[in-house]
């Protein structure tokens, strides 16, 4: 539990992160935040950090966008309401939606 994107979690766990992808190269690494890729997560966002890039980069799939009771639905595939989004990730760039 607990939210990976809070600044006092990222310096923890980037080099969890790290340690994944050198230890199972050929697995892809997905997290699960509240915040948003393409406003909190980038630089002057409410949860950038100096880590916050390099987290990133180590993420192949980023769902994001807080849980919203009122939007639920269990038809969705890895998300839990229909506001979050399924972000494929290269080197901590957006590098598409990904398909379910």
């Amino acid at each position: 539990g607990g939210e990976p994107f809070e600044p006092e979690n990222q310096a923890v766990l980037v080099h969890l992160l790290k340690k994944i992808r050198e230890t199972y190269p050929q697995k892809d690494i997905w997290c699960y935040s509240g915040y948003l890729f393409d406003q909190d997560m980038q630089p002057g966002g409410s949860v950038y950090t100096e880590y916050t890039k390099e987290m990133l980069r180590q993420i192949d799939v980023l769902v994001d966008g807080e849980f919203v009771e009122a939007k639920k639905d269990l038809t969705l595939i890895f998300r839990g309401s229909s506001n979050q989004r399924l972000l494929r990730l290269k080197d901590g760039e957006f590098a598409g939606m990904w398909e379910d």
